[in-house]
């Protein structure tokens, strides 16, 4: 059951960013503007902020779920930061100077990164359901492998995009300002659903 539990671990870690998000989006055009060496760290530091919502939903899932006040504040900060960034990364993409544009996007993608409300209710769900199938149990050394096994799972997929989807671009020749200009329009309306999900709630 353990390693049942271990692999299904890594299959969210790893599923959980498979579709085109902020973050993947964001290794994508990192790893064609910016050196390998920052676009790998930058994969390391989203696997490690994957790590720290896993490990601190699951091992917090009872005060979460009885604190609705926290996660909503957590969810319109959310909104704020999605906002302000994708509105930066359209204005970004219009200036020419790439090197001031991959630092800046190194910056902009650690803010998306820390600050994901997609990942607590992707956790405090897929928590229920590992715990009711005895995948993990409530112990903290459980929690923490199954958190590091997911984030093995992240770096794998985030490593995947990096590679073919720089390949990708190169193919569809497309520049640093669209790739900017469609991350950024990503991010608004990221920020626009969660404000209707939240004004509906």
């Amino acid at each position: 059951m353990i390693i049942v539990g271990l692999a299904f671990g890594f299959l969210l870690g790893f599923i959980g960013y498979l579709p085109p998000g902020n973050i993947n989006l964001t290794v994508v055009q990192m790893s064609v503007s910016s050196a390998r060496s920052k676009w790998r760290l930058f994969i390391l530091f989203a696997a490690l902020m994957e790590f720290i919502y896993c490990f601190g939903c699951l091992y917090g899932m009872d005060r979460l779920i009885h604190q609705p006040q926290l996660i909503l504040f957590l969810n319109w900060a959310a909104v704020l930061v999605f906002l302000l960034l994708g509105v930066s990364f359209i204005l970004v993409g219009n200036k020419a100077d790439s090197s001031k544009n991959s630092s800046t996007s190194i910056k902009k993608g650690i803010l998306v990164a820390i600050f994901n409300p997609l990942q607590v209710p992707f956790w405090l769900i897929w928590g229920v359901y590992v715990f009711q199938n005895h995948l993990v149990t409530s112990y903290a050394a459980s929690i923490a492998l199954f958190s590091f096994i997911c984030s093995l799972g992240t770096i794998t997929i985030l490593w995947f995009y990096a590679a073919m989807g720089k390949r990708l671009v190169e193919k569809m020749n497309i520049n640093h300002v669209v790739l900017n200009r469609f991350i950024g329009s990503l991010l608004i309306l990221l920020a626009v659903f969660q404000t209707i999900k939240l004004l509906q709630a």
